[in-house]
């Protein structure tokens, strides 16, 4: 292919989307300087991965890459965040095959790689049929750094969450994976270690981190031993393995190494060798989020969007389009309701169908009396909510009496207002309800929403709220479902937990998700 044609492809390939764009990619350049620079422009012409693989064997080529992990990935988290980025870390040897986790699609290659293209395809084990090549030009010759040994070591330990592995992670991992001789140990945090975490709650399950990591680290290195194993405190194995000798952290957590080592001299073993990265900086963060690349960041933008797609409910009518709406108490329900109706919901509050259903001369205001002692009916037939409330928040057996004897009375009346407000025209309706869980009225709706705030800060308000003692709120949150409950089955998940912007923003994206739903 001649310049001219090869720049028109170039223009072409650049501005159409991901339709013509390659599933994964696999990047070959002459040297390991030039892994960045090629990297980001081959970005753009893949929809999922994008593996790098440099060809120099140059003495120093580890020191550039060391150098080389921390720029590209940085650089990647701002320029190309839709994509995954892998950075093979070794050269190709003689008669070696390129072993990657996920199939490739595209060839991509430096322009001074052309005459060796042939032999480059051969090399990869793993191309799909009909993989295609793309050549890519620049006129940068590739950035230079003072040259730095790598030291390495036989055993190499690190750990930490590892949730939605990110650009922050790949550094991590790839810094650990560089330093290696034989073998990689990651220590992934278990479920109690996770609780102090921003939406702890939203954290994927420890044996999916685990296979992420797992499978990041095979794929830029395939030639180490790895042992991926979950932790359950800060030490993991790094206190008692006498093979580890080097741990890889962050600066944030650098100073948990002097307690490890001490443990270890505990142990009659040798302390460990440190190496320490510095903060990746995530330069696309909100005032609300944090300054460095994290899990924290990326579940909080997981806020608003689609977890899981809902699946069709054939026991509901299709319309209009019923949003369940559930959380705890004091999470901030009614804030997000109110935000849905600005946007064109109809809202069927279940708490307060309850306290239309509790009214005088109505027949639950007769069971209630008759169930939990007509001290609970003020001298005007009101029901008493606050003692109602002291009766069955404290003993979780008249809690249950109370539900299966209101939970019939009140869905049978919120699926009644939802027909009206149907025939009245609307076509998404918010029922609101925080039993929504536990009384299963999810299988009268088409999608479930739920909002959380941390149980601490739901005790607070409530305290505010209700003027009530912290142990009197404490027991009517714990009273509730938790929220790794609520948000279970959710398909959208709000936390009014921060700014009203930030707040806002979470309910624009959930109801621009929810359009297509509509038109179909």
């Amino acid at each position: 292919m001649d310049k001219n044609n090869y720049l028109l492809f170039t223009n072409l390939t650049l501005s159409s989307k991901s339709n013509s764009m390659a599933a994964n990619g696999l990047l070959f350049v002459s040297s390991a300087a030039k892994t960045c620079n090629f990297g980001l422009k081959s970005s753009k012409f893949v929809k999922n991965i994008l593996y790098i693989k440099y060809l120099d064997g140059k003495e120093n080529a580890l020191s550039i890459i060391n150098k080389q992990i921390v720029n590209i990935y940085s650089k990647a988290a701002v320029q190309t965040s839709n994509i995954d980025v892998r950075l093979l870390l070794k050269p190709i040897e003689d008669q070696q095959k390129i072993k990657t986790n996920h199939a490739i699609d595209l060839i991509l290659y430096e322009r001074s790689l052309d005459k060796n293209l042939e032999d480059l395809k051969k090399s990869v084990s793993n191309l799909n049929r009909g993989c295609q090549t793309q050549m890519i030009d620049s006129d940068n010759n590739g950035e230079f750094f003072d040259s730095q040994p790598v030291k390495m070591y036989d055993y190499v330990a690190l750990g930490g969450t590892f949730d939605r592995l990110h650009n922050g992670h790949k550094i991590l991992l790839s810094q650990a994976a560089l330093r290696a001789k034989k073998h990689v140990t990651v220590g992934v945090t278990d479920v109690n270690m996770i609780k102090s975490k921003v939406l702890w709650e939203l954290i994927e399950p420890v044996e999916k981190r685990i296979k992420a990591v797992h499978d990041f680290l095979t794929d830029i290195n395939p030639d180490l031993e790895y042992n991926v194993l979950p932790i359950q405190d800060m030490y993991g194995p790094t206190k008692d393995d006498p093979n580890i000798q080097l741990i890889v952290v962050s600066e944030e957590t650098a100073r948990a190494v002097g307690k490890i080592n001490q443990k270890r001299k505990e142990n009659n073993l040798q302390p460990l060798d440190e190496y320490v990265i510095a903060i990746a900086q995530d330069d696309k963060r909100s005032s609300e989020e944090e300054a460095k690349l994290s899990s924290s960041n990326q579940r909080m933008r997981l806020l608003g969007t689609m977890l899981r797609p809902p699946q069709p409910n054939p026991n509901i009518p299709k319309s209009p389009y019923v949003i369940g709406l559930t959380g705890g108490i004091a999470s901030g329900k009614s804030n997000i309701t109110e935000k849905l109706k600005l946007k064109g919901a109809a809202v069927v509050n279940c708490d307060l169908i309850a306290h239309d259903l509790y009214k005088p001369g109505l027949p639950l205001n007769r069971t209630l009396a008759e169930t939990f002692g007509s001290d609970i009916i003020t001298p005007n037939g009101e029901v008493d909510r606050k003692k109602l409330g002291q009766i069955v928040f404290s003993d979780k057996s008249q809690l249950e009496r109370l539900n299966q004897t209101v939970w019939p009375a009140i869905i049978e009346e919120a699926r009644n207002r939802i027909r009206v407000l149907g025939e009245q025209g609307y076509k998404v309706v918010v029922m609101e309800a925080a039993v929504m869980v536990r009384a299963k009225w999810y299988e009268y709706c088409h999608q479930l929403w739920a909002v959380i705030v941390p149980p601490e800060e739901a005790i607070k308000r409530l305290q505010v709220r209700n003027n009530q003692t912290e142990e009197e709120a404490k027991q009517r949150v714990e009273a509730q479902p938790t929220n790794s409950e609520q948000i279970a089955m959710a398909n959208i998940v709000f936390s009014p937990y921060w700014s009203y912007e930030y707040t806002q923003q979470q309910i624009d994206r959930a109801w621009e998700n929810l359009q297509p739903y509509l038109s179909e």
